[in-house]
């Protein structure tokens, strides 16, 4: 990548903060600790340290929105905090290439005491816009967030959506060429949530660059280009967007993440010891899915039957229940199977193999995860127990296989559905 294309460039960043006293420190240990506090020549140790961000390296292109993703504690704030100049980094280095507009979190950024208008003025002059430039875009800006009637309040009265709707307005429309934004989508409505979106679409279309962070997997999809996923403040993964969204999940929720790999013969997955869900028990012992033939597989096409066994040992449940539950790669549950489900109801051993087929597989092409759930069933949904639940057992792939044609289904988009489109003569 040439050094014209590049926006943004960062080599070994690490960022590191002093925590004193950490751990079970006595004595002179922990003299020593409070003296190196004021006394410069008692060096630290580097139990004393904290580090936020560790040797991340990233180079990113003009016109690029890439999402930055990492749990809670990950580094993602600490990183944007060094690349929009309001922390330095400890070690490496950040280069920015034109103007920076960042929106970290709220209550930054404005003056409490001085209105809507006299904030966005304010802002422009610290972009270095001259006043006729910011003039020119004022009632655009304005009119974005939405707040014309209370632009000469001062902010300190605004809502957290009205600040933040502003704060947005004002970092992207004054010609930023690098726009940094902090789960911004998270504040706000679902118009201006679309209306944001767009905004950040049309952003990149001109050649700025974004670093978006957001806990909204959807967001990221459908905003981002690129993503990074931060751990411990280390930068584990970069690359596409998809890649970036199916790594973070896998990590987030313990996702398979051998799916692509595991051939279709080796699909039975020992769940004795996999992490249960609030229960206790290990009822549940293998999972393993099939085709309509009874072979063991873990590749599916939409629309094709699909056979779930399940081997469970010890069961005392008086009123058994056996439930799938499938999740896409976002951990959102697209289809929940029951056994209460059927009009016939369920007479088991309190050890055997259950086995739930699935006539018709109605769902989009992409990585699904099955949880599974047993227990008792007490005659109403207010009277459901549960008694042993795996929630990441196995992972399948699904195909469309020609199920639904022209712009397909993916698995975020809902259930698959065949259907017949006709034009009706004489309208109605």
């Amino acid at each position: 990548m040439s050094n014209s294309e590049i926006a943004v460039r960062v080599e070994g960043l690490g960022k590191r903060y002093l925590l004193p006293h950490q751990g079970q420190r006595k004595g002179l240990d922990l003299a020593r600790s409070h003296l190196a506090e004021f006394l410069p020549f008692l060096a630290h140790e580097e139990q004393d340290y904290f580090w936020a961000l560790k040797d991340v390296s990233f180079e990113l292109k003009r016109g690029d929105i890439v999402g930055i993703l990492g749990r809670n504690g990950s580094g993602k704030s600490t990183l944007l905090k060094i690349l929009s100049g309001i922390t330095l980094p400890t070690t490496g280095r950040a280069e920015l290439h034109g103007r920076i507009g960042s929106l970290l979190e709220v209550g930054t950024g404005f003056h409490p005491d001085l209105s809507g208008r006299e904030n966005v003025f304010m802002a422009g002059a610290l972009l270095g816009l001259k006043q006729r430039e910011i003039r020119a875009r004022f009632d655009e800006i304005v009119d974005f967030a939405g707040i014309e009637k209370f632009i000469d309040l001062p902010v300190k009265r605004y809502s957290s959506g009205m600040y933040v709707r502003l704060a947005y307005a004002v970092a992207s429309m004054l010609r930023s060429d690098i726009l940094i934004l902090d789960e911004v989508l998270s504040v706000g409505d679902a118009s201006f949530r679309e209306k944001s979106q767009k905004n950040i679409e049309s952003i990149a279309n001109d050649g700025r660059t974004v670093l978006f962070v957001s806990h909204n997997a959807r967001a990221v999809r459908s905003i981002c280009k690129s993503g990074i996923v931060l751990e411990a403040g280390e930068c584990v993964f970069q690359g596409s967007a998809n890649d970036a969204l199916n790594k973070y999940m896998q990590k987030l929720h313990h996702f398979d993440e051998e799916i692509v790999q595991v051939a279709d013969h080796v699909a039975c997955s020992d769940i004795s010891v996999a992490p249960r869900l609030g229960a206790t028990n290990s009822i549940l012992r293998w999972v393993s899915t099939h085709k309509a033939d009874g072979t063991e597989a873990r590749r599916f096409q939409t629309g094709e039957p699909f056979i779930v066994r399940i081997g469970y040992e010890n069961s005392n449940a008086p009123h058994p229940y056996f439930s799938v539950l499938l999740q896409n790669e976002f951990a959102e549950r697209v289809a929940t199977i029951h056994s209460t489900h059927s009009s016939e109801q369920l007479s088991v051993p309190a050890s055997g193999v259950i086995e739930c087929r699935i006539e018709e597989l109605r769902i989009g092409e992409g990585t699904y995860h099955i949880m599974i759930d047993h227990g008792n069933y007490g005659g109403s949904r207010a009277q459901v127990t549960s008694l042993d639940c795996v929630p990441n057992a196995m992972s399948v792939a699904v195909e469309l296989g020609g199920y639904v044609a022209g712009v397909g289904l993916d698995s975020y988009q809902g259930a698959a559905h065949r259907s017949t489109w006709a034009l009706r003569e004489g309208g109605k």
